[in-house]
Order: structure tokens, then C-alpha cells, then sequence
């Protein structure tokens, strides 16, 4: 698609305008020249005289074209104004070609509950609901979980210490990737066999950003070992991996420590025992649907009975915060085959359950080979979606963190449930930008965050393990921005 705009408002950039694209247009790709019979033009402008936004928006699209002109007053207290004309602009031509309006409306960005959280301090539960449904044109029921989901974690929050930070491990490295995954995991033979010189790496990452935070007063609160597959390691190397976090942080501060286990084909009741003997509070555990036919054709290689045994012997080793993904929208799966294995995960009883959106991934098998396939729209998945909130708020579980991502059927989200005492606290600091994550390891992103949380600065490793590897693409953790950042904003 062909991407035209004039702003006069500086309130809109074309980042913007590609993410409002792409919620009716999955991986669609942006043109900068004409011959396209695909083209989105706006011209936003602001009239100092009469105090007024004027936005005019054309769309073209599926052999049809609508043209939109919206005028507002100004509002001074809301920033986003300009912006948000734009979308709204953009939304009524979309209507009128698609012939719906997506679940989120106008908000593009993967933090929904951030903006309701930020409302929420000046303002009561039923304003910030408003808000969301006539600013932002979320859908009532989206909004609602929304409005939870802040409430929730506006509670958590208010445990973390001053001067705290979060870390993330990244082991990348998968024994085979899904259909459905573009994450950075290196499943080859050959990449595999680099885990051994990967993890010798990662350790002096970790060290590096432990003596950092030890010298700078800096309190880790929660650690979080993701991938990849983490339990693809063996039991030596888990073992030598968690001796050293606990070995370089205080781990008598930790309020979590997160191991994501992730598939059942790769643990074994002898991890899990190296794992709970090294102080692992929490682990996740993911089937994403309980649909053998399913997890079979999404390039899974486990049944629902492994999932099962998986799920045995973690709680045999004495783990009971246990998290469990479900994927909403998955190609093949019905509507009623999802709410099933909804049921199903309930009756398993998991500390924490979080349900995700199918999301069209750049170079995932599904968009590479079946991108035809797949419904945009997908009403079905939005019935998925709001049946497992009702089950499992019904069930005990209750909404405390949320993102979006790009691409996801439906334009809809991810979210996480969990009973009461076993929210995920490092998802909470990481989506909502509370304090510091430090990352160690490929495809990694420090995030530096400031002490009043308005200033935000990002380091990154490289993607690839083998780059990762390689010195002359990765020094090692930024200790020099880390100490500027922190004599700067500390």
C-alpha cells in the first residue's frame, strides 16, 4: 500500500499511519511510489485562529474508495488529539470498505492497559471506560477488560521498591519452531551446537550486569529465564545457568524468579528437580491449544497428554505457580475445539493462564506458506477471546497484565490471568515500564527507565546467536550507557 500524508499538526508519523493499516491488513507491504491499487492519504492540519483540528482521509482498498473530512475543537488536555482524529478518520473509510470496525479501535499501541492506568490516576473506573470507548473507539467489552486488567496491576505495582530493576535471560534456542512463531530461536543442528560457547557468553552478561546493579544500589526483583525453550538445556547446563544468577544477584531479593520451561517435550522430572532445587519460584508450561490434531498441524511436537505428564511432574517437584499459554485463532482450530481446551486448562488448575491472539508473523511458516488462509477479521477468534475472559474470570482467575502485537487476527490482544498470588510480576514491570529490565543474551533489549518513568532508553544485543558470538558485532552488556544513564536520571 501506497502511504500518502501532509501534517500540519506534528502529531502524526508514518509509523502511525503503517500500524492503523495493518489492523485491517496483516504484513502488508508499504509502497513509496505510485502504480500500487492499494493507497491511504491523509492531510492533517490545525487552525490556530479557530482553534480547530481538520483532518482529511482517502482509502483505497479492494476496488473501492471512501473519503472521510473530520473537525474538532481543541481539547487542551488531551495530547493525543491531533493523532487520534487521524485514526478516527481513517477508521470511518475502513468501515466502509471492510465493512467493520476492529475490536481496539484506534489504539495501535501493544500497551492498552498503560494508557488506562495513566487514566485512571486522575480519574474514576466508569471515566476511564468512557474514555477508551469515545476516545480510542475500543469496543465495550475489550474496554472493560482493559479498565481490570489496570485496576489489577495499578494494586501490584505498589509493592515494587524504589531503585528497583527486573532481569531478563534469553536462551534462544529451540529443538524445532512452530508454524506459527518468527521469534528469533535457532533450531538447526548446527546452531544448536553453539549452546555450550552461547551459554559461557551469557554468563559473563550476567555477572557484568550484576556487579552493575550491586555498585549503582540497583535491587533486582524479578528474573526471568524465556527463550526459545529454555528447557531444550540439559541438566547441567540448567543447573550451572540458575547457580550462576543466584550466585552473581541477591537472590534473597527476589520476589520471582521465572523459569519458562515452554514445551513438554523438552523437560523431564530430573529438570524440574535441578530446577526447584535452585529457588525457581515460578515456571511456564505452554500446550497453546489441548487439540492434538491441532498442535500436530501448528508444528508442535507433543500431545496434550504430554502436556498433562509435564504438568504432573511440576507440581510433583513442588511447584505451584505454574503459568499456561492458549492461543486464540489458530488456523484449523474451531470455535468449539478453542472454548474445550479452554475448559480443559481450567480443570488442569495452573496458578496463571494467558490466552494470545494468532498473530500473521513476518517469517513464520503460516505467512511464508498459507497467508491466503487466514482471516483478518476473524470474528471467531473475538468470540474465542471473550469466551475465555468470561470462563476464567468465572473460574476464579482475574485479568492483570495485557499487550498487543502487530498483525493478530482481529486486531485483538494478549492477556494474563492468574488466581490471586500468582500474577507474573515481571510481566507487569515489563509491559508497563515500571522500572529497569536488564537483558542478557542474543535478541535481547535493555530497557533503561528513569526514575519518574518518563524517560525511556533501549540498548540491544543481537539477534542472532551466532552474531551474539561474534566480538566484533557484541562487546558485552553497555556497562558505559548503563552508568550514563543512571548518573543522569538517578
Amino acid at each position: 500500500m501506497i502511504i500518502r500524508f501532509e501534517d500540519k499538526t506534528g502529531s502524526v508519523n508514518i509509523n502511525y499511519l503503517q500500524s492503523l493499516v495493518l489492523m485491517y491488513l496483516p504484513c502488508e507491504k508499504f509502497a513509496y511510489a505510485s502504480g500500487d491499487d492499494k493507497e491511504f492519504s491523509v492531510f492533517a492540519d490545525y487552525d490556530e485562529n479557530k482553534g480547530e483540528y481538520t483532518v482529511k482521509a482517502s482509502l483505497k482498498c479492494n476496488n473501492k474508495t471512501s473519503e472521510k473530512t473530520l473537525c474538532q475543537k481543541k481539547d487542551e488536555n488531551n495530547s493525543s488529539q491531533g493523532k487520534n482524529l487521524v485514526g478516527k478518520a481513517f477508521l470511518e473509510c475502513a468501515k466502509e470498505i471492510f465493512g467493520y470496525l476492529p475490536q481496539w479501535g484506534i489504539m495501535t499501541g501493544i500497551r492498552p492497559a498503560k494508557v488506562a492506568v495513566n487514566y485512571l490516576d486522575d480519574h474514576t473506573e466508569k471515566e476511564t471506560l468512557k474514555f477508551l470507548e469515545k476516545e480510542y473507539l475500543v469496543s465495550p467489552k475489550r474496554a472493560e477488560m482493559c479498565v481490570a486488567t489496570a485496576v489489577n496491576e495499578r494494586k501490584l505495582v505498589k509493592f515494587s521498591q524504589d531503585k528497583s530493576a527486573s532481569v531478563y535471560v534469553s536462551v534462544p534456542f529451540c529443538p524445532s519452531k512452530c508454524r506459527y512463531c518468527s521469534f528469533v530461536s535457532s533450531a538447526t543442528k548446527k546452531l544448536i551446537s553453539l549452546i555450550p560457547e552461547y551459554l559461557e557468553k551469557l554468563y559473563k552478561d550476567i555477572e557484568k550486569i550484576a556487579e552493575f546493579s550491586q555498585k549503582n544500589g540497583i535491587k533486582i526483583e524479578t528474573v526471568y529465564i524465556g527463550g526459545g525453550t529454555p528447557a531444550i538445556l540439559d541438566e547441567r547446563q540448567i543447573s550451572k545457568l540458575l547457580y550462576t544468577i543466584n550466585n552473581s544477584f541477591d537472590s534473597d531479593n527476589f520476589k520471582e524468579f521465572t523459569f519458562e520451561a515452554g514445551r513438554p517435550d523438552c523437560t523431564t522430572k530430573d529438570k524440574f528437580k535441578v530446577i526447584k532445587d535452585a529457588h525457581v519460584s515460578r515456571l511456564s508450561i505452554n500446550t497453546q491449544t489441548t487439540n492434538d490434531e491441532i498442535l500436530c498441524s501448528v508444528g508442535r511436537k507433543h500431545t496434550y497428554a504430554d502436556y498433562l505428564r509435564c504438568m504432573d511432574e511440576a507440581k510433583n517437584a513442588g511447584f505451584d505457580n505454574i503459568n499456561t499459554d492458549l492461543i486464540a485463532g489458530l488456523p484449523g482450530e474451531s470455535e468449539r475445539s478453542f472454548k474445550k481446551s479452554v475448559d480443559d486448562i481450567i480443570g488442569v488448575a495452573p496458578g496463571g493462564i494467558t490466552v494470545h491472539t494468532f498473530a500473521l508473523k513476518k517469517s513464520s511458516a503460516f505467512k511464508t506458506e498459507d497467508a491466503e488462509k487466514i482471516d483478518a477479521n476473524s470474528k471467531i477468534a473475538a468470540r474465542m477471546i471473550n469466551y475465555s475472559s468470561k470462563a476464567l474470570i468465572n473460574n476464579g482467575y482475574q485479568p492483570y497484565y495485557m499487550y498487543k502485537q502487530k498483525n493478530t487476527v482481529g486486531n485483538l490482544d494478549n492477556t494474563g490471568y492468574s488466581k490471586p498470588g500468582f500474577e507474573c510480576l515481571y510481566n507487569i514491570y515489563m509491559m508497563g515500564e515500571y522500572h529497569t529490565v536488564f537483558s542478557a543474551g542474543a535478541d535481547g533489549s535493555t530497557k533503561f527507565v528513569s526514575h519518574d518513568r518518563n524517560t525511556i532508553k533501549r540498548s540491544f544485543s543481537p539477534k542472532y546467536p551466532y552474531e551474539y558470538l561474534d566480538s566484533s558485532k557484541y562487546a558485552g552488556f553497555d556497562e558505559k550507557g548503563a552508568y550514563e544513564f543512571y548518573e543522569k536520571y538517578y
